[in-house]
């Protein structure tokens, strides 16, 4: 019944980095829920088509964002958004279609023609990962002052949007352009990715035994390897992230030895388990150029357990193979290049686990846990 609750409680846990991701809210929401929080007392807006920055204008990349972010505004059932038809014959006649640059007297004028309390317009930027950077500020049209900004990444998956030179028009009486002012802006968290890593590792490890009877060997030095692996994982839009890794370890005790006498206690091998790990971790990073993250480990290890000393009941040495429970917490940096990741991690582990040398009424407890260092090199996509 322990081993049953145990591979339950890990294939709950295991799950856990797919929920952490779900929970990572697309952005085009990101974008409306911060321009619902910077708009406060605003009612009605609009949302001017965006341009790219370097004066380059896609046939259809602004209008879409646009649209996108218009039916986020929509369903928070906050504000009035001017429908696209509207807004479109307004910009013709102000000769402000093509620009996401708004001057003040711009901005002014559409306050007054739309009725509208603020607009959102912005700028678009082509990143090196293929993704768009979207730059979205609401400008107060009585005022045509900046009262919010917010920054997001998006993925081109619509089709169409060739990139081509334009001029960026602005209102014929008024020239100079538009540059907010006594703004408060929010850059979100490290770009979304994933990645795919071969890992290996080594460490320190003490193993434990509790007997059935409730006899106990507590802190028996061990040496081995691992993990060595698989793992494939990755990170939103924000500090939360997970992964999954496949892993095998090995570890056996040493020679024990009475430390007041240097006479030995247990041979070499008392112990050996060899574990095929499956596990996932929650991931939480640091907004920085190199991620540097914290973690919360849980899964499930199949552990076969040798000895040269210890019997079964048919007097065979001991080898039999169970189920575990695999705690850890990770600390690692990982450095990301075009399409590489590369990380390096200490982890504290816990692998428990229970044998019973052939005996259904018997069940002793073994439990091997310490730190280990992890590196890996993979993909990033």
């Amino acid at each position: 019944m322990k081993k049953f609750k145990a591979v339950i409680m890990c294939i709950i846990f295991a799950a856990l980095p797919l929920l952490a991701e779900e929970d990572v809210k697309d952005p085009y929401q990101n974008l409306a829920n911060d321009i619902g929080k910077y708009a406060q007392g605003v009612n009605k807006i609009a949302v001017i088509p965006f341009s790219y920055a370097d004066n380059t204008q896609s046939t259809k990349d602004g209008s879409v964002i646009a649209e996108r972010l218009s039916m986020k505004l929509i369903n928070m059932n906050k504000f009035e958004v001017i429908e696209r038809t509207q807004l479109d014959k307004v910009l013709s006649e102000l000769k402000l279609q093509n620009s996401g640059v708004i001057d003040a007297q711009s901005a002014k004028e559409l306050g007054k023609v739309l009725g509208v309390d603020a607009i959102i317009t912005g700028t678009l930027i082509p990143t090196s990962d293929g993704r768009i950077e979207v730059n979205a500020r609401i400008v107060k049209t009585d005022t045509a002052q900046a009262i919010g900004a917010t920054q997001s990444y998006v993925v081109k998956d619509w089709i169409g949007g060739e990139l081509v030179k334009t001029p960026v028009y602005t209102s014929p009486t008024h020239q100079q352009t538009y540059i907010p002012t006594n703004s408060s802006s929010r850059q979100d968290y490290g770009n979304a990715y994933s990645f795919f890593d071969l890992i290996a590792g080594f460490g320190t490890e003490k193993i434990d035994v509790e007997w059935d009877n409730g006899v106990k060997q507590s802190d028996l030095d061990a040496s081995g390897s691992g993990p060595i692996g698989l793992r494939i994982g990755g990170f939103g839009n924000g500090v939360v992230g997970g992964d999954f890794e496949i892993a095998f370890s090995k570890f056996n005790t040493d020679r024990q030895v009475d430390p007041s006498n240097s006479l030995p206690i247990l041979p070499k091998n008392y112990i050996e388990a060899t574990s095929f790990e499956l596990g996932g971790d929650v991931l939480f990073r640091t907004d920085t150029k190199i991620d540097l993250y914290l973690g919360l480990g849980l899964g499930l290890t199949i552990n076969t357990i040798k000895s040269t000393t210890i019997r079964d009941n048919k007097n065979a040495l001991l080898d039999e193979t169970d189920v575990g429970l695999l705690y850890r917490i990770p600390v690692g940096l990982r450095f990301n290049t075009s399409g590489m990741t590369f990380f390096a991690e200490y982890r504290y582990e816990v692998n428990s686990t229970w044998f019973d040398r052939g005996n259904a009424n018997e069940s002793n407890n073994l439990t091997l846990n310490g730190s280990r260092f992890v590196f890996g090199i993979g993909g990033r996509f």
